[in-house]
This record gives C-alpha cells, sequence and structure tokens, in this order.
C-alpha cells in the first residue's frame, strides 16, 4: 500500500563526503514529487534543534548520525530512512546508490520499519533528577580519563543483584548490541527484541559475565562512594555527563521506539555476516 509523503526533514553530516550533494540531488527529487523537503545540515558534534513537522526523515551520514536523528525525534513516532555515507553501517544500510530507489520503495510501501527499544534514563542526585536522557544503542559509566577502576553497585527492579570492581558497565541495547557492547565481549543479540545486555568492562572479578534481562525491568547503578577517580556517563558514544560518588543512574524502556525504514532484501543476519565478515573458514 501507498504511503502518503508530504514533509521531509533530511538531516546531514557535512563530515561525511558527497553528503550536500546528495542532500540537493534528494531535495530536487522530493520536490519534483510534490513533496516538501527541509534541511538540517551540521558537521561536527550535532546539537538539539526545533523539529519541523515531518511525516519522514532522511538521513546523510553514518551510524552516528542516525543516533543522533532517533535521539532528536524519540517520542514523535517518525521513520528514519538512513543512507550510509560512513564505514560500517549497522543501523544505516541503504548505500548512496540506493537513495532513489529507496525512497521509491517507501513511497510505495515496499520498505520494512524495524521498531527498535531505546532506554530512557534518569540521573539521579541527593534524591533529585539532575538530568533526562534517551539512547538507542547505549549508555557507558567509566572513569573520565586515564583507566582505573570505578566502583557500582548494580540493582534489577529493586533487587540488589551485583557490585562490580571494573573499568565501567555497558548497558546495552539489542540495537547496541553490536557496537561498544560487541567489542568489550558482550552477546550479539536481534535488534528488534525487548532486552536489556548489563555488560561489565574489564571486571575484576572474572566470574562478572555479561547479563542479559527483560526490558520490563528498571536497571539502577548506584556511584558508590568510594571512587579513585571521577566518572562519567556516555551517551550513544555522543553525550558525556559527569557523574559524583552517590550519583544513581536509572535505566527504562522509553515509552516509544526509534523506527528504522530498511530493506526488505537484507535482514539481520545477512548485515551482521557482512559487516563482521562471517564469511567461513579460509580461503584457498
Amino acid at each position: 500500500m501507498k504511503r502518503e509523503l508530504n514533509n521531509v526533514l533530511i538531516i546531514v553530516n557535512l563530515s561525511k563526503k558527497g553528503a550536500f550533494d546528495l542532500s540537493l540531488k534528494l531535495e530536487k527529487y522530493l520536490h519534483e514529487m510534490g513533496i516538501s523537503a527541509e534541511k538540517h545540515l551540521f558537521s561536527g558534534k550535532p546539537e538539539p534543534f526545533k523539529l519541523p513537522n515531518a511525516d519522514l526523515v532522511i538521513v546523510l551520514g553514518g551510524d552516528g548520525t542516525v543516533l543522533y536523528s532517533a535521539r532528536l525525534t524519540s517520542g514523535l513516532d517518525i521513520p528514519i530512512l538512513a543512507v550510509n555515507l560512513g564505514t560500517f553501517g549497522f543501523l544505516a544500510e541503504v548505500s548512496s546508490r540506493e537513495w532513489q530507489e529507496a525512497v521509491d520503495r517507501y513511497l510505495n510501501g515496499n520498505m520494512l520499519i524495524s521498531h527498535r527499544i531505546m532506554f530512557n534514563i534518569n540521573i539521579i542526585r541527593k534524591d533529585r533528577i539532575i538530568e533526562e536522557r534517551c539512547c538507542l544503542n547505549d549508555c557507558v559509566i567509566t572513569s573520565n580519563g586515564m583507566a582505573k577502576l570505578v566502583n557500582l553497585k548494580v540493582n534489577i527492579s529493586d533487587q540488589e543483584v551485583i557490585a562490580y570492581r571494573a573499568d565501567g558497565i555497558i548497558l546495552a541495547t539489542p540495537t547496541g548490541s553490536t557496537a561498544y557492547s560487541m567489542a568489550a565481549g558482550g552477546p550479539i543479540v536481534h535488534p528488534e527484541l525487548a532486552a536489556v545486555i548489563i555488560n561489565p568492562i574489564n571486571p575484576f572479578t572474572l566470574s562478572n559475565r555479561p547479563l542479559v534481562v527483560p526490558a520490563e525491568e528498571e536497571i539502577s547503578v548506584l556511584v558508590q562512594k568510594q571512587q579513585r577517580t571521577d566518572l562519567v556517563l556516555t551517551i550513544d558514544g555522543q553525550d558525556v555527563i559527569p557523574l559524583l560518588p552517590g550519583d544513581k543512574v536509572v535505566i527504562r524502556k522509553n515509552l516509544s521506539t526509534a523506527n528504522i525504514v530498511s530493506f526488505k532484501r537484507r535482514n539481520f543476519y545477512e548485515v551482521v555476516r557482512m559487516k563482521l565478515g562471517w564469511q567461513g573458514g579460509p580461503h584457498d
């Protein structure tokens, strides 16, 4: 069934080669079909801005630009079509050569929409919420500076589970399971599952292992009083927030999802196989 499309927001990462020229071609193509298009251009660290009315967001960049766009549109139920101008592209799977075909297929109802859970993150200090954020990939608590062990206590739905001495902790969504968490030895989880990956980074106790729990659980991480370093919370690898001893970071499933437009021709397993080079044994 054909989709009605009136207004499109094009988010353009100017640090990606060819992004601006491609945005002009895309804007012209949409206008020729009677679709209004507005561009948001940025270079370097992206900043929040007031979103215009949009039925679709088209991202020209890489996975980092998709993460930024997902946080930006959280709660608005706007699909995100990502054109990959980066290098890896787990989220941005449409190549720069396929953008026109992807737009046409979306309009004709021939593109899937993958609904990905996001996290709502509250930082609580002295019984008061001082920051409220969301993320699509992960939130990470580590030392700020040279590697030092940090002391963290993790509760799951008000039940004390474990106290970590580690380089930090990663709390990842299934979408984020193929990012930092995977590099730190975490499992790969299908992105449309509703789960939370709790993954310690280089834990002092070797029996500490990644834990996967239902997304309906509330996870709280307490920054214990005794610390030998300053700590920070990093959200989707992009936003950094300082933490103090006694702070509590509370993670819940966000009420809204990130709606990522995906080619029917590629499924998650094929993308993982291609991106991770799972081609079997050595070649002759």
